[in-house]
Protein backbone atom coordinates (compact mmCIF):
# COMPACT_ATOMS: atom_id res chain seq x y z
CA UNK A 1 0.00 0.00 0.00
CA UNK A 2 2.47 2.35 0.79
CA UNK A 3 4.50 1.95 -2.93
CA UNK A 4 1.26 2.84 -4.25
CA UNK A 5 1.03 5.67 -2.08
CA UNK A 6 4.13 6.88 -3.19
CA UNK A 7 3.41 5.62 -7.01
CA UNK A 8 0.28 8.05 -6.90
CA UNK A 9 1.98 10.81 -4.99
CA UNK A 10 4.71 10.97 -7.76
CA UNK A 11 2.23 10.72 -10.15
CA UNK A 12 0.85 14.14 -9.05
CA UNK A 13 3.86 15.83 -8.43
CA UNK A 14 4.97 15.04 -12.22
CA UNK A 15 1.24 15.84 -13.45
CA UNK A 16 0.98 19.03 -11.35
CA UNK A 17 4.77 20.30 -12.33
CA UNK A 18 4.33 19.35 -16.50
CA UNK A 19 0.54 21.69 -16.48
CA UNK A 20 1.95 24.24 -14.22
CA UNK A 21 5.02 25.18 -16.31
CA UNK A 22 4.28 28.70 -18.12
CA UNK A 23 4.87 28.56 -22.20
CA UNK A 24 8.14 30.61 -23.27
CA UNK A 25 7.77 33.43 -24.69
CA UNK A 26 9.69 35.70 -27.48
CA UNK A 27 12.11 37.75 -25.38
CA UNK A 28 11.14 41.76 -26.40
CA UNK A 29 14.43 42.01 -27.30
CA UNK A 30 13.93 39.58 -30.04
CA UNK A 31 11.17 42.39 -31.71
CA UNK A 32 11.65 44.44 -34.58
CA UNK A 33 10.08 46.95 -35.70
CA UNK A 34 8.54 46.56 -39.15
CA UNK A 35 7.64 48.91 -41.66
CA UNK A 36 3.84 50.00 -41.99
CA UNK A 37 2.21 51.28 -44.86
CA UNK A 38 -1.08 53.46 -45.42
CA UNK A 39 -3.47 53.34 -48.66
CA UNK A 40 -2.13 56.99 -49.58
CA UNK A 41 1.09 55.19 -49.76
CA UNK A 42 0.26 53.08 -53.08
CA UNK A 43 0.13 56.03 -54.98
CA UNK A 44 -3.68 57.57 -53.88
CA UNK A 45 -3.07 60.85 -51.74
CA UNK A 46 -7.11 61.11 -50.98
CA UNK A 47 -8.10 57.34 -50.93
CA UNK A 48 -9.11 56.46 -47.37
CA UNK A 49 -10.70 52.86 -46.32
CA UNK A 50 -12.97 51.68 -44.01
CA UNK A 51 -14.48 48.30 -43.50
CA UNK A 52 -18.05 48.02 -45.08
CA UNK A 53 -20.88 48.23 -42.73
CA UNK A 54 -22.00 44.35 -42.05
CA UNK A 55 -18.27 44.07 -40.74
CA UNK A 56 -18.34 46.95 -38.53
CA UNK A 57 -18.34 44.97 -34.99
CA UNK A 58 -15.28 46.25 -32.78
CA UNK A 59 -13.55 42.99 -34.25
CA UNK A 60 -10.19 43.53 -36.29
CA UNK A 61 -9.79 41.42 -40.02
CA UNK A 62 -6.67 40.43 -41.69
CA UNK A 63 -6.65 39.87 -45.32
CA UNK A 64 -4.45 38.05 -47.23
CA UNK A 65 -6.23 38.45 -51.08
CA UNK A 66 -8.02 40.95 -53.08
CA UNK A 67 -10.61 39.11 -53.18
CA UNK A 68 -11.15 39.28 -49.30
CA UNK A 69 -10.09 43.08 -49.77
CA UNK A 70 -12.88 43.46 -51.91
CA UNK A 71 -15.63 41.86 -49.59
CA UNK A 72 -14.30 43.52 -46.34
CA UNK A 73 -13.47 47.04 -47.89
CA UNK A 74 -15.41 50.22 -48.55
CA UNK A 75 -13.53 52.95 -50.47
CA UNK A 76 -14.75 56.37 -48.76
CA UNK A 77 -13.18 58.30 -50.71
CA UNK A 78 -10.41 58.64 -53.51
CA UNK A 79 -11.57 58.55 -56.84
CA UNK A 80 -9.41 55.71 -58.49
CA UNK A 81 -8.48 53.66 -55.88
CA UNK A 82 -4.70 51.86 -55.77
CA UNK A 83 -4.22 48.45 -57.00
CA UNK A 84 -2.52 46.23 -54.42
CA UNK A 85 -0.45 43.87 -54.53
CA UNK A 86 -1.38 40.92 -52.33
CA UNK A 87 1.44 38.46 -53.27
CA UNK A 88 3.79 41.59 -51.52
CA UNK A 89 1.29 42.66 -48.63
CA UNK A 90 -1.48 41.75 -46.31
CA UNK A 91 -3.40 44.05 -44.75
CA UNK A 92 -4.69 44.65 -40.89
CA UNK A 93 -7.94 46.33 -40.70
CA UNK A 94 -10.40 47.59 -37.76
CA UNK A 95 -12.58 49.65 -36.11
CA UNK A 96 -12.78 50.43 -32.65
CA UNK A 97 -15.92 51.73 -30.62
CA UNK A 98 -16.22 53.61 -27.43
CA UNK A 99 -18.67 55.75 -25.94
CA UNK A 100 -16.29 58.84 -25.66
CA UNK A 101 -13.74 60.72 -27.58
CA UNK A 102 -10.53 59.01 -29.24
CA UNK A 103 -8.31 59.11 -31.09
CA UNK A 104 -5.17 57.11 -32.47
CA UNK A 105 -1.60 57.82 -30.55
CA UNK A 106 0.76 55.79 -32.17
CA UNK A 107 0.33 52.40 -34.17
CA UNK A 108 3.37 49.90 -34.69
CA UNK A 109 4.11 46.65 -36.20
CA UNK A 110 6.94 44.56 -35.38
CA UNK A 111 7.83 40.75 -35.83
CA UNK A 112 9.95 37.99 -34.13
CA UNK A 113 10.83 34.95 -35.60
CA UNK A 114 7.35 33.25 -34.48
CA UNK A 115 5.20 36.28 -35.03
CA UNK A 116 4.05 39.82 -36.29
CA UNK A 117 2.36 42.10 -33.67
CA UNK A 118 0.19 44.99 -34.88
CA UNK A 119 -0.56 47.58 -31.67
CA UNK A 120 -2.82 50.08 -32.39
CA UNK A 121 -2.63 52.57 -28.67
CA UNK A 122 -5.71 55.15 -28.39
CA UNK A 123 -6.17 58.09 -26.05
CA UNK A 124 -9.74 58.42 -24.53
CA UNK A 125 -11.11 61.12 -23.59
CA UNK A 126 -13.37 61.99 -20.76
CA UNK A 127 -16.14 63.81 -22.68
CA UNK A 128 -19.08 62.66 -24.16
CA UNK A 129 -18.84 61.93 -27.91
CA UNK A 130 -19.38 58.73 -28.89
CA UNK A 131 -16.65 57.81 -31.34
CA UNK A 132 -15.27 55.23 -33.62
CA UNK A 133 -11.74 55.23 -34.23
CA UNK A 134 -10.28 53.09 -37.52
CA UNK A 135 -6.98 51.54 -37.75
CA UNK A 136 -5.43 49.79 -40.68
CA UNK A 137 -2.12 49.46 -41.95
CA UNK A 138 -0.46 47.31 -45.03
CA UNK A 139 2.84 45.35 -44.19
CA UNK A 140 4.81 43.30 -45.91
CA UNK A 141 4.36 39.29 -46.12
CA UNK A 142 7.06 37.20 -44.54
CA UNK A 143 9.04 34.87 -45.82
CA UNK A 144 7.67 32.04 -43.74
CA UNK A 145 3.68 32.69 -42.30
CA UNK A 146 3.62 34.23 -39.06
CA UNK A 147 1.40 34.07 -36.34
CA UNK A 148 -0.79 38.06 -36.56
CA UNK A 149 -1.39 39.16 -33.18
CA UNK A 150 -3.18 42.59 -32.44
CA UNK A 151 -3.30 44.70 -29.67
CA UNK A 152 -5.31 47.77 -28.77
CA UNK A 153 -4.64 49.55 -25.81
CA UNK A 154 -6.83 52.24 -24.30
CA UNK A 155 -4.95 54.94 -22.67
CA UNK A 156 -7.04 57.47 -20.71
Amino acid sequence: MRNLNKILFLSGIILFTAFSCEEEKDDPADYVPIEIKKITDFGCEDCYITLKQNYIDDTCYVIYTENEYNDYIEYVTGENPPTINFEKYFLIIGLKRFLTAAEIKEEKAEESDAEIVFTVTINVYDYLAPKGVDYHAFLERPIEEKNVRIEILTLP
